[in-house]
């Protein structure tokens, strides 16, 4: 290994242990003290063009009030919408704050867990995103039951969905949207429920997106190249590290 290939080498881990801190940290939403305050719920009723029904019969709450335990396989509780409850008409969206992609490679998953049963041709359960104020887009459409019927036996269901596939990319502001909903207007409907819980999802620390605008490791990279170009090394020297910087 030439020397100046020891410093391209050094130099980037001594990058990447002082930013380790800075390229992102998961946060999980355990709604053990309810549905915070920064999530929105959204009514998507009425229809336009359709004054009745005016709202939705089924609220987002956590499973407490609703007198159900939590059957994801999470802790404490989850939220839950649940028709079995409140019986009419639905379409009922629980959406997180705002959120930035993150730099980390690979890190632009959302995970959470999810226990959803259904019984009625016309309900579904979707999660969307919203890339940079943009219409939603669905992710997953649910028209099949997940997990165990009213309990947190086996199977547990642990869902990661991957941002990027719809389009996130690394500083791309995004909102995801759980949306309850029947597909046809019965006067009474009367099903189950969906509950999600351990909602994850990674942020980048202040000065992250500032490292990648200033082209970081980029910069370290071009200077090694004018360094070793006199000493027969790589022809491509950033190939060492501009991969770190990319998407995977």
């Amino acid at each position: 290994m030439t020397s100046w290939i020891r410093r391209v080498v050094v130099a980037a881990l001594a990058i990447g242990v002082a930013t380790g801190s800075l390229l992102g940290q998961a946060f999980t939403e355990t709604f053990d003290a309810g549905i915070p305050a920064s999530w929105s719920i959204v009514d998507n009723f009425p229809i336009p063009g359709v004054p009745i029904p005016a709202y939705s019969a089924v609220p987002w709450t956590t499973n407490v009030p609703e007198g159900l335990g939590n059957y994801t396989g999470g802790m404490g509780q989850a939220a839950t919408a649940c028709s079995y409850n409140h019986t009419g008409q639905y379409d009922i969206s629980l959406i997180m704050p705002a959120f930035t992609i993150s730099p980390v490679p690979g890190e632009d998953n959302l995970r959470y867990r999810i226990n959803y049963q259904r019984v009625d041709a016309f309900e579904a359960f979707d999660t969307n995103i919203s890339i940079n104020g943009a219409p939603w887009v669905t992710m997953t459409h649910d028209t099949s039951s997940l997990g165990a019927w009213y309990s947190a036996g086996p199977p547990n269901v642990i869902r990661t969905i991957d941002m990027g596939f719809f389009g996130a990319m690394p500083g791309d502001l995004v909102r995801v949207e759980f949306r309850y909903y029947s597909t046809y207007l019965l006067p009474m409907v009367w099903n189950e429920y969906v509950q999600i819980d351990d909602v994850q999802w990674v942020l980048p620390e202040p000065g992250a997106l500032a490292l990648l605008g200033m082209g970081g490791l980029a910069v370290i990279g071009r200077r090694c190249r004018g360094a070793g170009g006199g000493h027969g090394g790589s022809k491509d020297p950033d190939a060492l590290i501009v991969p770190t910087m990319r998407r995977v």
